[in-house]
C-alpha cells in the first residue's frame, strides 16, 4: 500500500504532468498556440495567488475586527453609568488574580515547595499548572499593556497591503 501511495504522489504526479503536456502538444501543434496556453496558465496561476492573498487579508481583517469589537464592548461597559461595580471590575480583578497566583506559585516553588512536590509525586501536575498560568499571565499583560499598539500596526500594514493589491489589475 505504501508503494502505491508513493508512486501515486511522486512518480504518478510527474507522469500525469507529462501526459497532460503530451496531450497539449498533440492538440495544439503550433508554437503560438502553445505559448498562448502557457500564458493563460500563468494568468490563471497569478489570479489564484491573488485570490488566496485576498482571502488571507479578509481573514486577518475579520480577526482584527473581532478583537476590536471585544475592546469596544469592554470600553462601553467601563463608561456605562448603569453597569455594576462587578461588571466594571471583573476583567481587572481576574487579571490581578491570575498574575498574583502565578507569582505566588513561583515564590512557593523557590521557597522549597518543589522538594515537597517531588516527594508527593505531584511535581508534573504543578509544573503543568504553572506553565498554563504563565501563558495566561502573558496574555493578560499583552491585553492590558501591549496589544493595542500591535493591533494598530497590523491594521496599518493590512491597509497598505489592501491598497497595493487593489491597484494591481
Amino acid at each position: 500500500m505504501a508503494n502505491f501511495l508513493a508512486n501515486l504522489f511522486s512518480a504518478g504526479a510527474s507522469n500525469l504532468v507529462e501526459a497532460v503536456g503530451d496531450a497539449l502538444d498533440k492538440n495544439f501543434t503550433s508554437d503560438e498556440e502553445r505559448k498562448s496556453i502557457e500564458l493563460e496558465l500563468r494568468k490563471a496561476s497569478m489570479q489564484y495567488e491573488l485570490e488566496i492573498a485576498s482571502l488571507s487579508l479578509n481573514e486577518k481583517k475579520a480577526y482584527l475586527a473581532d478583537t476590536s469589537s471585544a475592546r469596544e464592548h469592554q470600553s462601553r461597559v467601563q463608561e456605562s453609568e448603569h453597569a455594576s461595580w462587578l461588571a466594571k471590575n471583573v476583567h481587572p480583578l481576574l487579571a490581578v488574580s491570575i498574575i498574583g497566583l502565578t507569582f505566588l506559585m513561583y515564590f512557593w516553588i523557590i521557597q522549597g515547595g518543589a522538594a515537597r512536590l517531588e516527594a508527593e509525586g505531584m511535581k508534573d501536575i504543578i509544573i503543568y499548572i504553572l506553565g498554563a498560568l504563565t501563558t495566561v499571565s502573558t496574555q493578560v499583560a499583552a491585553y492590558f499593556f501591549g496589544s493595542s499598539q500591535g493591533s494598530k500596526d497590523k491594521q496599518k500594514s493590512l491597509d497598505n497591503i489592501a491598497a497595493g493589491s487593489a491597484r494591481k489589475p
